[in-house]
Formats: C-alpha cells, sequence, structure tokens
C-alpha cells in the first residue's frame, strides 16, 4: 500500500523515523512527502529520498513571493529529489506563472486549497487548457465545508472530473468532520464515481490525522461496499493509483 499523502519535518511535525514507524504499523509500504507550509528549506526531504531509494516520492514548497522562485524551481527539479511541487490557493491566484512553469518541467502539481475548491476552478481549468500535460492533484477532497453533518460546500470538485489528468487524495477528513466522517460519505462516493477510482488516491496526512492508531483507523475505512468500492477499486485508491503517478512515473492517466 501507498500513502499518497502525509508531511515529514524536523522544524514542524514528526521526523523521517517516525513516519516510517506509523506507515509499517499500518502495513503502508511507501509514502509521498509533502512539504508543510511555510518550510522552503526543501534539503531534508530530498536527503530522505536519497537516504530510501523507492520508499518514499517528495513534494517541494517554494515562496512564490521570492524574486528568485524561478531559479530555485529549477535546481529543485534539476536535482531530481522532487516529483511534485506543492502550490496553495493563493500562489495559483497571484503567481499563475510559478505552477505553470513548474507542470512544464515535468512536477506534478498538488493543490491546497483550504478555502474551498471554488476558488482554483478557473486557474486550474485554465492550466489545464494551456498545457494539456499537467497533472494535478487536489488535496484533502478539496477541503469541503461541513455544516449540520452535510457537505455544504465542495461538491464543486466534480466538475474537474472531466479533466482526465486531475486526481484527487482521500485525505484530510478528521479536518472536516469527527470520524467515522459519514458527514462526507456521499462526497467522496459521487468523486469515486465522477472520477473513478483510478484518479482517487488515500493519503492519512499524518501526523495531522492524529496518532499512528488513528492513521490505522483512517486507512481501515476504505472496505469493499463503503462508497460503492469493489476489491479492485480499493486496491486502486490504496496503492495503484499512487504507484502509477508518483513511482511508476509514466503516462499517470492511462491506467
Amino acid at each position: 500500500m501507498i500513502d499518497a499523502y502525509c508531511h515529514c519535518g524536523i522544524s514542524k511535525y514528526r521526523p523521517v523515523e517516525d513516519v516510517l514507524g506509523a506507515i509499517r504499523k499500518a502495513g503502508v509500504e511507501r509514502a509521498v512527502l509533502c512539504q508543510h507550509l511555510g518550510e522552503y528549506d526543501n534539503g531534508y526531504l530530498a536527503a530522505i529520498v536519497d537516504r530510501y531509494p523507492g520508499c518514499f516520492a517528495a513534494v517541494c514548497l517554494i515562496d512564490s513571493a521570492s524574486p528568485d522562485w524561478r531559479s530555485e524551481l529549477r535546481q529543485l527539479h534539476a536535482a531530481g529529489s522532487f516529483a511534485g511541487l506543492r502550490v496553495t490557493a493563493d500562489t495559483l491566484l497571484e503567481n499563475f506563472a510559478l505552477p505553470a512553469e513548474a507542470v512544464a518541467l515535468g512536477l506534478t502539481l498538488v493543490v491546497y486549497s483550504p478555502e474551498g475548491i471554488p476558488r482554483v476552478l478557473a486557474p486550474i481549468r485554465r492550466l489545464t487548457a494551456e498545457q494539456p500535460d499537467a497533472t494535478v492533484v487536489i488535496t484533502h477532497l478539496g477541503c469541503p465545508r461541513v455544516e449540520d453533518d452535510r457537505v455544504a460546500t465542495g461538491w464543486e470538485l466534480i466538475e474537474l472530473a472531466a479533466q482526465h489528468r486531475v486526481f484527487v487524495t482521500l485525505s484530510g477528513q478528521s479536518m472536516f468532520c469527527e470520524y467515522p466522517y459519514m458527514a462526507l460519505d456521499g462526497l467522496v462516493a459521487e468523486l469515486i464515481g465522477s472520477y473513478g477510482a483510478d484518479r482517487v488516491m488515500w493519503g492519512s496526512n499524518y501526523p495531522v490525522c492524529g496518532s499512528s492508531r488513528a492513521y490505522q483507523r483512517d486507512l481501515a475505512l476504505i472496505t469493499p461496499g463503503r462508497w460503492g468500492l469493489d476489491r479492485r477499486g480499493v486496491r486502486q485508491i490504496t496503492s495503484e493509483t499512487a504507484e502509477r503517478l508518483w513511482f511508476a512515473r509514466n503516462d499517470p492517466s492511462e491506467p
């Protein structure tokens, strides 16, 4: 199995030894490490990728307000340790040239829109129109808003399903409602139905999700029958989709 979204760091969150402990207890073999917000020194994640070849893929973060962002991006790409670039909604809206150049270099764009997916629909459509080969991952189900145990906003993410190189991570549920996240079931089922399990990936959001026990508990929710999944769909969401996108490095749109 593959964890398609977790954090690792020494200035915030947990060092790699803790991440390895959590994923191994859960029976997870590999993980995608996404740089946490505010950390623009990507050296620690690069060192982890080099130290554990084949175990981790890494997603870097660049200060979009830096006058040197272009040279920093090209240096990180040339080093070969990073498969993706994490961007926020603000970056997409205020410095579109950064994500545009990242995908032109072949990096996967990992999008975090904490105020909801509607903010980034237009720039993502523009990006995929201008660069049809761009691969985009929407994290945390697009950050839906739950009110009175139902999804109030977030259904708009379905509008991007027609873009065949847009993926979604089934992650971050604990940020929106209480375990076992039943308020999100309708949205998750609709996303799987519209995108297909071959474009949805499970991510722990560790350690934001909590302890290693919470990690295992969240992973155990992905079972045949839930959200209309069959056994093949479970394999795709927990391993095959992330394998194709982050580790095989072939065309991620081809299942």
